[in-house]
Parts: structure tokens; C-alpha cells; sequence
């Protein structure tokens, strides 16, 4: 009957654990919304990136065109 006794009595938590409980759940949750905003931070700039490196290759392809006309037009030059 000792046991039955015991039982019963283990499965009530004590306010501490519960509170202790509680504050890891607060605790992490915080650190999970932390983690979530950056990662939004974080793509959003990668985004913008990407952006700048899409534009600024057209540009240097641009750039790259006008200088093999020049050099076409400089040989065309030069052999005339």
C-alpha cells in the first residue's frame, strides 16, 4: 500500500518546476522569434544582392558588346 502512496504523491508537480518550465518555453520561444526575424533580415538582403549582381553583370555584358564594336571598328581602321 506504501507504493500506491508514493505514486500519487509524484504526480503532483511542484510550483517550481512548473514555473522553471514556463520560463525555458518563454525563454525559447523569444529566441525562436529572434532567430526568425534575422533569417527574414537575412533573405530580404541576400534578395537585394542577387539583384545588384543580375544587374551589374548586364552591365559589364553591355560594356563587353561596345568594346568588341570598338576594336572591330579600330581594326577596320587599321587595315584601311
Amino acid at each position: 500500500m506504501m507504493g500506491l502512496g508514493n505514486g500519487r504523491r509524484s504526480m503532483k508537480s511542484p510550483p517550481l518546476v512548473l514555473a522553471a518550465l514556463v520560463a525555458c518555453i518563454i525563454v525559447l520561444g523569444f529566441n525562436y522569434w529572434i532567430a526568425s526575424s534575422r533569417s527574414v533580415d537575412l533573405q530580404t538582403r541576400i534578395m537585394e544582392l542577387e539583384g545588384r549582381v543580375r544587374r551589374a553583370a548586364a552591365e559589364r555584358g553591355a560594356v563587353e558588346l561596345k568594346k568588341n564594336e570598338f576594336q572591330g571598328e579600330l581594326e577596320k581602321q587599321r587595315e584601311q
